[in-house]
């Protein structure tokens, strides 16, 4: 206590000197005398101050004629109707009726949203749609320290939350509600609570851009995405290389060996996507008919495949048209993956199948290590008149050795026409009449009558196991009211198809026998040697998962994968046209039912 009060005595000692020093030498009589002697130094121009926020009832007031009209002035997507509760809720409980300022400063995750914002694109969207630029200018106005109304400073915080919610749910859940694209994902069950998101990037570690890294997916399909759009749009900033010309004349395809001018724009292109080793030797430009070399055609057959293109190495047609299909077109069809990838539910660390559509390809995923130990060919339905459904669903049980009940459509359209014509065709396609399902089941004749009775739904129409079966030795049944499932196939040949769309919408699988091994890997019942003696048996064997497995169904036009190749195809089912279409509406994007 006496160390305390000396200090305290010391610091009372200095207070007459302090307070001389402070009046600058003018205070009393012998000040007044030292200023007169001397002219007094100039000062240093003061620091402009930072205008700080109108009074709380003039923002509130701000705020209310915004949110009476439903609509911010300035943005670029005006309507801001779904976040008018979250946007009352901060004008009547925020201490300032501000959510980005706390006693008149900014917060310091302010400046950290503004730029987050401004890298959207990142992750396949537009800043535009979030105004990030605009809302950089609003902030330096504000922040130069000019006289700011009420409304201006009331718009700018507003906008900056609506904004910030906007990339949040944009991120976790996607723009378009997929179900308005004709896409059976339910996203609701995974909305936000877009108050309690912007409070977690306003209070969170590391503010908005931290928790848009928390909501988007986690996936390492997501990743690979984000790193292959970020290399797409370097290319496309570096300008488009000229495009390989076509094939004129006579001449409908470039073989190994040929002379061609086509050979060194179509290098410097294979250069330019990685599919031609950057150290391989370039064509020597004074040459006037180069040689298409088994090195260049090695890198058609790499980008071919990446292509849903017939990976020969032989240029024709289709191949040209993918080549010279701009990158700023490849960047989109990355963003548009994107978005759909925001569609998925959490997976967790739980396997599952995914099968793109488009590529015509199955992938057995391992979250946990981000693998595809599994990827084979598959056939999906036909463009036209029998697209393959895109829906989400579980994997419950497998079927060796199969019957093949065909679908009403299938029997009306096909089967039953044929029936009527020709008396031998049930017989030679192994199909049979029968009263009932049981495996069991007599066959009864093929008589117009029965026929008559299959249509009506009185008897049943099936088609007897075995390697003639149109379901193969396999079928994959994750129950939905699409009345799709996986199975083999007898047609071995299309697989070898580059453009595999030739089902009635089911997926056909290149080896089921590999995705039964794959699927039963965890049961010590069901080794390789059983699944194949069940598949060659002489009667239909069910299998029942003890753990269902979730198949994800989806429709990806580009796709980045384990290997680090990325893979383009055409929007055969128009998707993405659908897609673009609904992204061209802006915010709010509407939402079924």
């Amino acid at each position: 206590m006496q160390r305390v009060e000396i200090r305290l005595l010391r610091w009372l000692w200095l207070v007459p000197v302090l307070a001389t020093v402070a009046c600058g030498g003018s205070c009393g009589r012998g000040g007044r005398d030292r200023a007169a002697a001397r002219p007094p130094e100039p000062s240093a121009p003061a620091r402009p101050r930072q205008a700080g926020p109108p009074p709380r009832a003039d923002i509130q007031a701000a705020i209310r004629v915004m949110l009476e009209a439903e609509r911010h002035p300035w943005l670029k997507w005006p309507d801001i109707t779904r976040f008018m509760p979250a946007l009352t809720t901060i004008a009547d409980e925020e201490p300032d009726a501000l959510f980005w300022f706390v006693d008149g400063a900014p917060h310091p995750a302010l400046d950290g949203a503004i730029e987050t914002l401004t890298r959207a694109d990142a992750q396949g969207l537009d800043p535009t749609d979030f105004d990030a630029a605009t809302l950089a200018t609003h902030w330096k106005q504000l922040r130069a320290g000019t006289k700011a109304t009420a409304t201006e400073w009331a718009e700018f915080d507003a906008a900056l939350s609506v904004a910030s919610m906007r990339l949040l749910s944009s991120l976790h859940v996607g723009r378009v509600d997929p179900r308005v694209v004709g896409i059976a994902y339910d996203v609701t069950a995974r909305r936000m609570d877009p108050l309690e998101a912007l409070r977690s990037a306003r209070d969170g570690a590391g503010g908005l851009a931290a928790a848009a890294d928390r909501v988007r997916p986690q996936t390492a399909v997501y990743k690979r995405l984000v790193d292959a759009l970020t290399a797409y749009r370097e290319l496309a900033a570096g300008g488009e290389p000229p495009p390989v010309p076509v094939l004129t004349g006579r001449v409908k395809k470039v073989e190994p060996g040929q002379t061609w001018a086509g050979v060194p724009t179509l290098d410097a292109r294979l250069r330019l996507v990685g599919d031609l080793r950057p150290d391989t030797p370039k064509p020597d430009p004074a040459t006037e008919a180069p040689v298409y070399s088994k090195e260049l055609a090695a890198a058609v057959e790499r980008f071919q495949d990446r292509h849903a293109l017939e990976p020969d190495g032989v240029v024709g047609p289709s191949t040209i048209e993918a080549v010279n299909v701009p990158f700023a077109t490849r960047v989109r069809q990355l963003e548009l993956a994107l978005e759909r990838q925001r569609w998925l539910p959490d997976l967790g660390r739980r396997p599952y199948v995914f099968v793109n559509v488009p590529l015509f390809r199955l992938w057995a995923t391992d979250p946990a290590s981000g693998d595809e130990p599994l990827r084979m060919r598959v056939v999906v339905g036909k463009a036209v008149g029998h697209a393959t459904p895109i829906f989400i669903d579980e994997m419950e049980y497998i079927v060796f050795r199969p019957y093949w009940n065909p679908p009403p459509s299938i029997l009306r359209s096909e089967i039953v026409p044929k029936a009527r014509r020709d008396p031998g065709y049930l017989a030679r396609e192994e199909l049979e009449i029968v009263a009932g399902g049981g495996t069991g089941a007599a066959a009864l004749p093929a008589t117009p009558e029965n026929l008559d009775k299959v249509l009506a739904g009185k008897l049943y129409l099936r088609q007897r196991p075995g390697p003639s079966n149109s379901l193969g030795l396999a079928k994959f049944i994750f129950p939905n009211d699409e009345d799709v499932y996986m199975h083999g196939s007898p047609a071995k040949p299309l697989f070898s198809r580059a453009r595999r769309d030739f089902s009635h919408g089911c997926i056909r699988l290149e080896d089921p026998a590999r995705l039964a091994e794959w699927v039963l890997r965890g049961d010590p019942n069901w080794s390789r040697e059983r699944i194949v003696a069940a598949m060659e048996g002489r009667a239909p064997t069910q299998v029942n998962l003890k753990q269902k497995l979730t198949v994800v169904l989806f429709y990806d036009t580009a796709y980045a994968d384990s290997a680090g190749l990325v893979h383009f195809a055409g929007d055969y089912y128009g998707h993405d046209a659908r897609l673009e279409e609904a992204l061209r509406h802006g915010f709010p994007y509407p939402r079924a039912g």
